[in-house]
């Protein structure tokens, strides 16, 4: 399940993850960020992983592909969640693409929420 809030004035998207991914919650939030995006240029995102069981196999290659097409678009993105997996790999990831990924332990989500905000203010 995906659940979402957007503050448009500031062009800041958080969504938190808590579960299975169905492809009508991802296209529910992959329009809202676009949306943003036409709105704002670039938006920062908040991406809160609280429980992570999957998603549709045909969404993995979409989500890639969707990734690679709005690089441009996004600045930065904080990924806020206290799974073993999801923080090493965000980080990778974060490594090889243009856009600001930085990973922070759920307890630190105030931090990571300022983070996100302090670009949107400098911008």
């Amino acid at each position: 399940m995906i659940d979402f809030v957007t503050d448009s004035q500031a062009g800041v998207i958080e969504f938190t993850v808590d579960g299975r991914i169905s492809r009508e919650q991802y296209d529910a939030v992959a329009a809202e960020i676009e949306s943003q995006i036409a709105q704002h240029g670039k938006v920062n995102i908040v991406e809160i992983i609280r429980d992570f069981e999957g998603m549709e196999p045909s969404l993995w290659w979409r989500d890639i592909r969707w990734g690679f097409d709005h690089l441009s678009q996004l600045s930065r993105t904080a990924v806020v969640t206290d799974s073993g997996w999801i923080g090493p790999v965000s980080k990778a990831v974060g490594a090889l693409m243009p856009v600001d990924i930085r990973v922070f332990p759920m307890r630190d989500l105030d931090a990571a929420r300022l983070w996100v905000r302090e670009d949107r203010a400098s911008a």
